[in-house]
């Protein structure tokens, strides 16, 4: 024996009658958003899962995206393609689209840490310092102009104890303070070494903060006496 089940008159379950409907709640739109910006922050960084700000507004575009795929598949009127070509070039686009966005969102803001190369991680500010002074192809090639425990230039101070001597160059200014200040300034500072002529480049135009942190780093590391 075969029961029917029969839905009211009143409901109608088409799927435009549908949408029409889900279009009349805008608070589903206003709880996803926030989901978004207030649940996302909150997840606990134990769970290896960063939401930064890209990836905020990447969910709210998609959001307007979709509400706005919605709307237009409610409204009768708007023409559907019919031959398969059309068909598969609207998959394909879509596809194109929303793939090609999530890799660049994921590129750009990558949620998982990225792996650290092999021998990398051991490096320090100081080591890394030490490759840029002695680099001989590297934008800074220290090693031309100074001199350390008898190897480089002579152009420049010998800087073997520099981490020494730095502190008593300028009064007030601590030997960081004042390799800072003299190797973003270079020729530039108003303090220059007695009997060298001013010839150092400012690397504070050419090498980027870190990398003059870890250049400072390796020369305070160097040994004193």
């Amino acid at each position: 024996m075969a029961i029917r089940l029969k839905a009211p008159a009143n409901l109608d379950l088409r799927p435009i009658s549908v949408l029409r409907c889900l279009r009349r709640w805008p608070a589903v739109s206003v709880i996803l958003l926030l989901c978004i910006w207030v649940a996302l922050p909150l997840v606990p960084e134990e769970t290896g899962l960063r939401f930064g700000l890209g990836y905020r507004m990447f969910f709210t575009v998609l959001l307007v995206l979709g509400t706005i795929v919605f709307w237009l598949l409610s409204v009768e009127s708007i023409p559907l393609p019919k031959r398969p070509g059309g068909i598969m070039l609207s998959i394909v686009g879509v596809y194109l689209c929303t793939v090609g966005a999530l890799m660049l969102v994921g590129v750009l803001y990558p949620q998982f840490q990225r792996p650290t190369p092999a021998g990398a991680a051991a490096q320090g500010p100081a080591e890394l310092g030490e490759a840029l002074f002695w680099n001989e192809t590297g934008k800074a090639a220290c090693f031309r102009c100074h001199s350390m425990e008898g190897r480089g230039g002579t152009r420049g101070p010998d800087l073997t104890k520099v981490a020494s001597r730095a502190g008593d160059r300028v009064p007030g200014l601590t030997a960081e303070q004042y390799l800072m200040e003299k190797v973003s300034a270079g020729m530039t500072y108003t303090f220059t070494v007695p009997e060298y002529t001013p010839m150092m480049p400012p690397f504070g135009q050419i090498l980027s903060p870190e990398e003059i942190n870890n250049l400072v780093a390796y020369l305070l590391s160097l040994g004193q006496d």
